[in-house]
């Protein structure tokens, strides 16, 4: 091979002093000395010299360009299908009477699925003042530990939320479903529950509550509401909350607790008629006896009174009580002393208990204030005259926006709607769109588009009643950003 000068000095079309390491001509021009390594080489346009030529056509082809069209599937579309693969394969799984099978005989794949869950797909479910792995540990032990009816309806909803986490909704997620809900109704109707059975019977309604809000939200409907009203009349009726202090019913209650609490937020703003339960079996468990009355008229019993249990109660006081502006009873000095007592109380918790760790203690600390922060803001914006002007609600939303922004990411849906709602200004906005990206990316939990659409309506009408000088009605444009969705949405 011959011996050639630096790539540098060829580039430059000078004479190399083929030093080593580098030549000294480079180094004297101070410039980047290229070496002497082989490099490959490919013909520049119009280089006749080294193009290559054949008198024959390639051997691959370019083939024609086409016109492509599309075919766009609609909601109707999916409801159909749902409706159809649950027709054509209803026995699959469940069969007609209500004998059980041993759950060591299971295919190796509802176990993979079990794995699964155990590993990740937890990860999406929403939980307050217990952790998502303590649930999924009481879900996993529930569903494991008993051959019962009760205990198969568990462990088909488990399957099923895995499912439908790991490979989206798709005929086995559907399959897995309807098992659930056939095991569901069959242990609705064996009589009395024990309490193992009832806490099994009430982890299986969360863990389809789950499954519905992990849907896309045009495609749920009023199910998971279904599926929280279910559980909290199975809590009533066989008086579970009086095992509280069992530690696994007591993260399972907190975890109802929770979902009860802050539904009660959508049915305040949502103002269009109920829709029909979706034909995937959802109907035959509502219809054993297991519809609750209207969330608006419950009043549950709290297990104790620690600061998470006290927020969840006055957030759902609060959305039974507020008024619109627009009622004459709204002006009542008795309904305003109503609020002023329910904002004192919001404003003055109690103490939070010391739990297993600093790193815990610091959690669960940030998740209280920021509900509480959420729930005063709420409260003080939806009673707010909207002439007036309030210092005290000006400092809670500047310490709102320090709190939960600090955050890598945030879960929780409802706080962060709130203060999506006093975000003015773009660089605000922005913080929240990022916050929302950075918990999407980090958190691993459910889709968070329906939620970005809401708030981005939420900018939308508040700009434009900004632009045209109308008076903002706080509580009239929340509803009706809510009642614009095609379902009713979930902010827990």
């Amino acid at each position: 091979m011959k011996n050639r000068g630096c790539w540098t000095c060829k580039a430059r079309k000078v004479q190399c002093d083929r030093g080593l390491p580098t030549c000294q001509r480079c180094a004297q021009a101070r410039r980047e000395c290229q070496g002497y390594e082989m490099r490959l080489s490919w013909p520049k346009d119009g280089d006749k010299k080294r193009a290559i030529t054949v008198g024959s056509q390639p051997t691959v082809m370019v083939p024609r360009r086409r016109n492509f069209f599309f075919i766009n599937t609609t909601r109707r579309d999916v409801e159909l299908y749902r409706y159809l693969s649950v027709q054509r394969q209803p026995f699959h799984l469940v069969q007609p009477a209500p004998g059980l099978q041993r759950l060591s005989q299971l295919r190796a794949g509802d176990m993979d699925l079990v794995h699964f869950f155990h590993s990740s797909a937890y990860l999406s479910l929403v939980t307050f003042n217990v952790t998502t792995e303590q649930i999924r540990d009481v879900l996993i032990r529930m569903s494991l530990a008993h051959d019962t009816t009760s205990g198969l309806a568990l462990f088909y909803a488990l399957l099923a939320f895995s499912s439908l986490r790991c490979n989206g909704l798709d005929r086995q997620a559907i399959r897995l479903k309807v098992a659930a809900l056939h095991y569901l109704s069959a242990s609705s109707k064996e009589g009395p529950l024990s309490s193992a059975e009832a806490a099994q019977h009430v982890a299986a309604s969360m863990l389809l509550n789950a499954f519905e809000i992990l849907l896309p939200v045009h495609s749920s409907g009023e199910e998971w509401l279904c599926y929280i009203n279910g559980a909290t009349k199975v809590l009533q009726v066989t008086r579970l909350t009086d095992r509280s202090n069992d530690s696994d019913i007591g993260r399972l209650l907190d975890w109802v607790y929770y979902h009860d609490a802050v539904s009660r937020f959508p049915t305040h703003h949502w103002r269009r008629k109920p829709l029909s339960l979706e034909a995937t079996g959802s109907d035959s468990l509502i219809s054993q006896g297991l519809r609750s009355p209207p969330l608006a008229k419950r009043r549950q019993v709290m297990p104790s009174p620690n600061p998470a249990h006290a927020i969840l109660g006055l957030l759902s006081e609060t959305c039974d009580t507020l008024l619109s502006p627009g009622d004459p009873r709204s002006r009542d000095e008795g309904y305003r002393n109503r609020l002023r007592a329910l904002e004192e109380k919001i404003e003055n918790l109690p103490p939070i208990p010391a739990l297993a760790t600093p790193a815990a203690d610091a959690m669960a600390a940030v998740e209280i204030e920021v509900y509480q922060l959420a729930t005063r803001i709420y409260l003080l914006r939806a009673s707010q005259d909207p002439w007036e002007s309030s210092s005290k609600l000006d400092s809670l939303i500047r310490r709102a926006f320090t709190v939960p922004l600090k955050a890598n990411f945030c879960v929780h849906f409802f706080p962060l709607f709130i203060l999506a709602c006093e975000a003015r200004t773009d660089e605000q906005r922005g913080s929240i769109l990022n916050l929302i990206d950075r918990t999407e990316t980090g958190a691993r939990i459910r889709s968070m588009k329906g939620l970005r659409r809401e708030i981005q309506s939420i900018w939308v009408q508040q700009d434009l009643h900004a632009d045209s000088d109308l008076l903002m009605n706080y509580l009239g444009i929340m509803s009706a950003v809510i009642s614009s969705s095609n379902a009713l949405p979930s902010f827990a």
